[in-house]
Order: C-alpha cells, then structure tokens, then sequence
C-alpha cells in the first residue's frame, strides 16, 4: 500500500465515521418526535438545500476571491472542485483535515500550499467576524427590552468591529499561524482595512440564504411571515459563528441549539422545535456531501493533466502583496 494510498483510506474512514454518528444521532432525535403528531409540509423543504446551494456557492466564490487577491491564478472551476470537495472535512474535529483535504486537491490544480492554507485561515476569520457581526442582530432584538443585555450587544458589536484594525486582526491571524510551526505573514502582503471589508461583505448573502432556509424550515410546521426571515438571519449567523468556536464537528449541537432558542417563541412546541432545526442540518449535509462528491470528481485526475507548481522558494520580497 502507497502513502497516498493509506492517506485516501485514512480520509475515508474518518468521513465515513463522522457521517455515521450524525446520522444515529439525527434518526435517534427523528424517533422521539415521531412518536409525537407532527405534520410537515414537504412543499417548503424545497427551499432548503436550494438556499444551502448559494451558501456553499457564496462562500467558495468568496474564498477565491482572497486567493486571488494573494496572487493565485489557477482554473477556476478545479479550486471551486476542491473547495466542495475540502468541506466534508469539516466535519472532523478541529477542522485540520478540512485544511489537509483542500490544500492537497488545489496543489493539483497549481495553488501553492502557502496561499491555499493563508487564504482558508483568512476565509474563516472573515466568515466568523462577518457572521458575529449579523448574528448580533438577533441578540438587539432579543435584548431591545432590557437596557443590560443591550448594552451587552453593543459592546460585542464594538468588539466585533474592532476586529478590522489590521495590525490587531493579522496579530491573531500570526499567532494561528505559528501555533501551526507556520511563518507568519510579512507586513508586505496583508490586507488593507477595505479588502477586509469587502471580504466580510461579501459574506452576507451567507446569512441571508441562511435566514431563508431556517424560515422554510419553520414554514414546514409552522406558517410564519416572510417578515420573520430578517430575524433568522440573525439568528442562523449567530449559530454559524458561535458553532465555529466548538470544537464539535460541523459545529453539531452548538448551531442547532442556539436556533432551537430563538426558533422556539415562533413554533410553541417542543416536538416542532426539533424538527425545525434538524430539517436544515440534514438538507446541508445531503447538499455538502453531493458537491463535495461532485468537486472531488471534477478534479481527481488533474495530477495527470496539469504540471506541479513550481518549488516555494521565492522570498517575501518578490510574493505579490496581498491587499
């Protein structure tokens, strides 16, 4: 057995094992509600992996963008194969095989190791910082009431916000990096304040989508307003990003709960509730797990096609600046 070999079954095995226990832990929840009455309306679950569909779409082209920004120009079509494909190794914990999966397909594609890892680190800062920022929408309207909470939300929000400084925002970007035994990034290619945020920007059909696929997932129960989709976009980003900080894989749990809180004034029911944030999880990872298989096919065989990138041995004086 090769070590690319052992490398694939070690990949598989783990994704394999990670889909199974999502899987028993939803059909166990799914038997407890079903021994309770509950009708669903398939018509609205259409809407669901449709909306995750743009997510992933939004994200990946997002992604792109930073790697373009950093100098990358590689076909774009095997990146966003490999972007798909990378995001079933999310659900490992920690996230490291997510990184080891992605930078392993761009290589073939002729993305060096260095920009793939740098502009996957900064996709996920700007994907948690853009969705702290939104997710604090759902906590003003919760706390509108109770001058203490709000007080609270805005100075998450300044925190968030301050988050744009550069100097501070790549010092945590650094200090990931050498945890990692990785180098730094040289002053000469960070962003500028306004790449930053047309990054975080870019992020918010993210939440929006989001926002829509959390109220077709209540429709299915529960008619609610089209109205209500502005506050579950709020509450889909803060899911997303609170379930980032987890180390639970794909953020199980975390996501779940934090839209069972805000979802469960709208449905009443506690039987209702769980269906509504189980619906979303399971339409996200059939629509994941069939991109991921269909970016995985799009560029399994580019090591026979495309020559290997050139050895990383420029200096930082000649890479392309970032911003």
């Amino acid at each position: 057995m090769t070590k690319k070999t052992g490398v694939f079954i070690l990949k598989l095995v783990v994704m394999v094992a990670v889909f199974t226990f999502v899987g028993i832990k939803l059909a166990e929840t799914w038997h407890k509600v079903g021994q309770h009455p509950v009708h669903i309306d398939w018509h609205y679950c259409a809407i669901i992996p449709l909306a995750f569909v743009c997510i992933m779409t939004t994200n990946a082209l997002t992604w792109l963008w930073l790697a373009r920004r950093m100098g990358d120009r590689s076909p774009i079509l095997p990146l966003l194969g490999a972007y798909t494909f990378s995001q079933m190794g999310k659900y490992a914990p920690g996230k490291v095989l997510l990184v080891l999966m992605r930078i392993e397909r761009t290589h073939r594609a002729g993305m060096s190791r260095e920009t793939c890892l740098l502009s996957t680190l900064l996709e996920n800062a700007m994907y948690t910082l853009s969705g702290g920022l939104v997710g604090s929408m759902a906590l003003v309207v919760v706390a509108r009431n109770h001058p203490l909470y709000l007080l609270g939300c805005g100075l998450l929000m300044a925190t968030l916000l301050g988050l744009f400084y550069p100097r501070f925002f790549f010092w945590i970007i650094n200090t990931a990096l050498r945890s990692m035994g990785k180098t730094a990034i040289p002053p000469s290619r960070r962003f500028k304040l306004s790449h930053m945020i047309y990054a975080v920007v870019m992020f918010l059909p993210t939440w929006l989508f989001g926002g829509v696929a959390l109220w077709a997932a209540v429709s299915c129960v529960h008619h609610v307003s089209i109205l209500h989709t502005v506050e579950l976009i709020g509450v889909f980003a803060l899911s997303v990003s609170l379930g980032m900080f987890s180390l639970l894989p794909g953020g199980l749990g975390v996501r779940e709960a934090v839209q069972a809180l805000f979802i469960a004034p709208l449905v009443g029911s506690p039987e209702l509730v769980v269906v509504v944030v189980a619906l979303p999880r399971v339409f996200q990872i059939i629509v994941e797990l069939t991109l991921a298989l269909t970016g995985g096919l799009i560029n399994s065989r580019l090591t026979a096609t495309l020559p290997a990138p050139p050895p990383e041995t420029d200096s930082t004086s000649t890479q392309q600046p970032i911003g």
